[in-house]
């Protein structure tokens, strides 16, 4: 069972316990705003669309109401003329659609651009199934816009049957020279990319490109000198794997001897830079896509994303009527999510994710859900523990580095910590005491494991504390090691508030047992520079999920296999490990051994070979307590108008989810009645 509290809320949705009151953010205290909310004053109450979202009311038919009158001007071609031979139907989440409206979202700032990869974006060549829990194995990858797939040769050769008849937005056909463009002029092109070549287009062997095969007009294969398992998965994160070659051409010198009169033109500093500006999506309305949406307002044209149905889009219902069932997306660019929080809770937005979607903001969002039309659904949390309190265990300078090594200091550290009184305080009771440690239902899942130095006892932490040799105090009561107080700081990056409130109450915990710790709040920047560098003593940040089926830099929190992650506690052997021994310093034993385990894991095709090794990773991180572990994250929620239909009750929040994408967002629809 998942540890849990008697009687405690912890699990339920956490709109079903918010405080009804009202925020100061809608009575006009404490925020002065500068940005305007599209169609309404800023204080307005009224909604500024209907609540159908102006859904059409009449009979759906095979394609949208627009199209068939473009059809109809001989302005486009017949739907049929325009789908693939074999299109990719969608089951409905909950009921077949209809069409019209627009999706009213918001982005905070033009950086925001992974909201719109995750919602009018998401088209890997294979993709998660909506039902997904983070498998080893391949039964929870679908086909996407590859009509099939096979897994050749003990995962070293992935064989793609295309869509016959599939289409660009701009009415192009997309060839087998589309796919071989992406893979052999720019994913592994070392031309294209100076600096290196991303491992997952790479031979396993000797990290040379993998090889692009076309077996037919119709079948593709990508082939590699060995397993490469998690290919496969990887693609369900939405990486590149087509791209249009006809557009795209233009600005690569393989094919425009001249292509640096457009660089000098359009202001880059080399064409590797004018064509990853071209091929950005979001960048140029003139991209052509295989999004359910094509681009029409792109970032930098105004003061919204906007993008319209794509009427070459290669999905159907189960009725066979095209999709995407919404006519336009429209992404407003604002500056602060204290202006989201108010369009939402005015009506303004129609399904939305992240940033507004905090512990502190859950009351004013909840109290208004009946006034503004919308309801709140569930998502899950996007990793392990909310805070995860690291040690630098390779740090060789200061009279503290010999005593961050010692598992009984960090035994004593975490026996001090009152973990409920931080839940409570800044998480609303929204969390269990937990280490670092996979959650229930999850991959690798032990309870032992997570509830391991939990207990808040001073006793305990004073007799770990002892154990670890800080037996002598000096006149104000801290600890001694070596003769030098036991005092350091702790990083933790300025805009992480809760972390630095909850640092608070953990600097008081530590007091009482004679550890001085003092808060150093840095900006995001500065916190990775030192901790990069092996310069922080000490660090705090959050802790993602264990993926059995890992890239190079994944599980950083149990092995030092990441120079950025794994730094906050084991930056040297990160950096021995990825140079091979050329840098860094030789980890101990322990961390040697699940080094090799995991060099082998990423080599390692057979699924349950492949999770044999990652139990015996986990099983030496749980041994060796490398990082101290508060609570877990507390599940967060989005926000959907009541009108708005397929729209999951619930989503994984892990960011290889890359959620809402998974959930087919071309087939939410404007249209059910409200209440």
């Amino acid at each position: 069972m998942f540890p849990h509290l008697d009687n405690s809320s912890a699990h339920q949705p956490m709109w079903s316990r918010a405080v009804s009151r009202r925020s100061l953010l809608l009575t006009g205290g404490g925020l002065a705003a500068t940005a305007s909310l599209a169609g309404c004053s800023f204080f307005d109450t009224d909604p500024a669309q209907n609540g159908d979202g102006g859904a059409s009311s009449g009979p759906k038919g095979p394609e949208a109401p627009s199209l068939a009158a473009q059809v109809e001007a001989g302005d486009l071609p017949p739907v049929e003329e325009r789908l693939p031979r074999t299109p990719l139907v969608v089951e409905p989440n909950a009921e077949i659609g209809q069409y019209g409206g627009t999706w009213r979202s918001a982005m905070i700032t033009q950086d925001d651009t992974s909201w719109l990869d995750k919602t009018v974006g998401y088209e890997p060549f294979v993709r998660w199934a909506r039902d997904w829990t983070n498998s080893p194995g391949t039964e929870e990858i679908l086909p996407n816009i590859a009509e099939s797939f096979r897994e050749l040769e003990d995962g070293s050769v992935f064989e793609f049957t295309l869509r016959e008849g599939l289409r660009w937005s701009d009415g192009e056909p997309v060839t087998v020279d589309d796919y071989r463009f992406a893979f052999e002029d720019c994913n592994a092109s070392a031309e294209f990319h100076p600096f290196g070549i991303y491992s997952m287009w790479t031979n396993p062997s000797d990290g040379s490109p993998a090889t692009f095969e076309q077996v037919d007009d119709w079948t593709i294969r990508y082939i590699f000198d060995g397993p490469k398992p998690g290919w496969l998965h990887e693609q369900c994160r939405n990486r590149v794997m087509v791209l249009p070659k006809h557009y795209l051409k233009e600005f690569h010198p393989t094919y425009n001897p001249d292509v640096d009169e457009l660089v000098a033109a359009e202001g880059h500093d080399d064409w590797i830079q004018l064509l990853q500006v071209k091929s950005q999506n979001w960048m140029s309305a003139d991209l052509p896509t295989l999004h359910a949406w094509r681009l029409v307002e792109a970032i930098g044209d105004g003061d919204a994303v906007v993008c319209e149905r794509n009427p070459y889009y290669w999905k159907t219902d189960p009725d066979g009527s095209q999709l995407p069932y919404i006519d336009e997306f429209r992404a407003d660019i604002l500056l602060d999510p204290e202006v989201e929080v108010l369009q939402i809770t005015n009506g303004d937005l129609d399904m939305q994710m992240g940033h507004f979607n905090t512990i502190e903001n859950l009351p004013v969002i909840s109290d208004n859900a009946e006034s503004g039309g919308y309801r709140l659904f569930d998502v899950g949390p996007a990793g392990t523990n909310a805070i995860a309190l690291a040690f630098n265990q390779t740090m060789t300078e200061g009279p503290l580095a010999g005593l961050f090594r010692n598992k009984d200091f960090r035994v004593g550290i975490s026996h001090a910590i009152n973990r409920q009184r931080v839940i409570d305080s800044v998480y609303s009771g929204q969390a269990i005491p937990w280490q670092i440690a996979p959650l229930e239902g999850q991959y690798g899942y032990d309870e032992e494991m997570g509830t391991q130095y939990t207990e808040f006892s001073v006793e305990k932490a004073n007799e770990a504390l002892d154990q670890a040799g800080l037996t002598e105090t000096d006149s104000d009561g801290i600890r001694l090691f070596e003769g030098s107080p036991v005092e350091f700081s702790v990083l933790v990056r300025s805009e992480e508030s809760g972390h630095i409130d909850a640092l608070e109450l953990i600097v008081a915990d530590c007091a009482e047992v004679g550890i001085r710790m003092n808060v150093q709040p840095v900006a995001a920047s500065l916190f990775w520079e030192r901790v990069e560098a092996g310069a922080s003593v000490c660090s705090v940040s959050d802790a993602g999920f264990y993926e059995p089926r890992p890239t190079m830099g994944s599980n950083h929190y149990w092995v030092p296999s990441n120079p950025r992650g794994s730094s906050m506690w084991g930056h040297e052997w990160s950096t021995w490990w990825r140079s091979d021994g050329s840098d860094g310093s030789r980890p101990p034993e322990p961390w040697r051994r699940s080094l090799d385990l995991f060099e082998e894991l990423l080599h390692t095709y057979d699924t349950e070979e492949a999770s044999a090794l990652s139990q015996e990773i986990l099983a030496i991180a749980k041994e060796q307590f490398n990082l101290i572990g508060v609570c877990t994250r507390p599940t967060t929620y989005g926000i959907a108008t009541n009108t708005m239909g397929n729209v999951p009750a619930s989503l994984p929040g892990e960011s290889a989810y890359t959620a809402p994408g998974p959930s087919h967002p071309e087939h939410y629809f404007f249209g059910v009645q409200d209440g």
